[in-house]
């Protein structure tokens, strides 16, 4: 039985009316995972927990709900509207029957931090408009003059620029504290869900989504990996200099056979692109045979790249890796579907409703297919 609107889940759904066909939905929110900490009084604080929006259609007619992570300097309201204040892709998938679960990363907006958490960092405006917003302007890689779909100019003062940038909120610095921290506690929701779901993730969510997975892989149907951070091993944009040493994580990750010390267990080698707008590639050798990842690889990924952002440059290493490492992986490239123009922010570009047509047609594709659970059936493995 579904509960009775709030008065704010009301307002949400004005704020979505556009899209409408949802006569009536409910709005819940928990917190999950985390523990406590002593502090430096020898006194208890809890830590490392999770904000959890739940938004349920009236009707719910999909087999599997969405679970929406984030990106770095990201909160959750990513998903609810955009900062023209349009619909976002919760407002889309509600009304395609798919209970939605929107939550704030540890240590991030709702979700607390903690002086013990590490040091946050922040992005400035002059960051956004260089790499998200106002390409275009910049031209720092060859696919930013693609960028058209940005509402506004993407620049300071313009008023959906201010709005988006306004969002945007300080974030804990070291990558490996925020993996293992969204590891455990996004473990901990799949536990409470209790079936299995699409792990939607974007950039830093998409990271996210790996350690996730790797973690509980029986209870994720199929990984949707929007630009996840990337490429495997290195830091292509951000000087060139290793990262990720597990590959798509800087945590430890399941591989088959299992790898201790990935810096040396896991072989590498460098695949030239033959493309002067696209990166070489870091993957692991051919020799000795590449290691699968044993848990993500029970689980099929859909990788989506727009055509204007900077990871169309290294995606496809992205893809050659997951494939590699055993992972069945389609690789969308929206140019490819028609969809042109959008930059690393994709989901609140202009264009975003389509983008997520294009995503539920796939996921219809992959639930009616089986997904993840097909694959672990395939291999051998008992499902919960």
């Amino acid at each position: 039985m579904l509960s009775p609107l709030s008065t704010l889940g009301i307002a949400l759904l004005a704020l979505l009316a556009p899209l409408a066909p949802i006569t009536h939905a409910s709005r819940t929110y928990f917190y999950v995972g985390g523990n406590y900490t002593l502090d430096s009084n020898g006194e208890h604080i809890h830590s490392g927990q999770i904000y959890v929006e739940k938004l349920t259609p009236a009707v719910v007619t999909q087999p599997h709900p969405i679970v929406f992570i984030h990106g770095q300097a990201q909160t959750g309201t990513n998903w609810l509207n955009k900062p023209d204040n349009q619909p976002g892709w919760a407002r889309y998938f509600l009304s395609q029957g798919y209970e939605c679960y929107i939550l704030d990363q540890p240590f991030r907006a709702r979700s607390p931090w903690q002086s013990f958490n590490g040091a946050l960092s922040t992005y400035s405006a002059e960051h956004l408009e260089q790499y998200f917003t106002a390409t275009e302007k910049y031209n720092l890689w060859a696919q930013a003059s693609l960028h058209t779909q940005w509402p506004g100019t993407g620049e300071m003062h313009d008023p959906i620029f201010d709005a988006y940038y306004t969002s945007t909120v300080p974030f804990v610095g070291d990558p490996a504290t925020q993996e293992a921290a969204m590891r455990d506690a996004g473990a901990a929701l799949l536990e409470k869900i209790g079936e299995p779901v699409f792990l939607l993730g974007h950039s830093q969510g998409g990271l996210m989504a790996w350690a996730v997975a790797d973690s509980r892989p029986e209870l994720i149907h199929t990984i949707i990996a929007i630009e996840p951070s990337g490429p495997p091993f290195v830091e292509a944009m951000w000087g060139g200099g290793p990262a990720r040493k597990w590959g798509l994580t800087d945590t430890p990750l399941k591989y088959s056979p299992e790898v201790s010390n990935p810096e040396t267990e896991l072989v590498k080698t460098t695949v030239p692109s033959n493309d002067s707008d696209r990166f070489d590639c870091v993957l692991q050798a051919e020799d000795p045979p590449p290691r699968r990842l044993a848990n993500i690889a029970l689980i099929p990924v859909l990788l989506v790249t727009s055509e204007a952002s900077y990871f169309a440059q290294y995606d496809w290493c992205m893809a050659g890796f997951l494939r590699q490492a055993g992972v069945q992986t389609e690789h969308v490239q929206l140019a490819d579907e028609g969809i042109r123009g959008n930059g690393h922010m994709m989901f609140l570009e202009e264009n975003s409703d389509a983008i997520a047509e294009l995503l539920h047609g796939k996921m219809q594709r992959y639930a009616t297919g089986g997904g993840g659970s097909e694959l672990r059936r395939a291999q051998g493995v008992m499902e919960i």
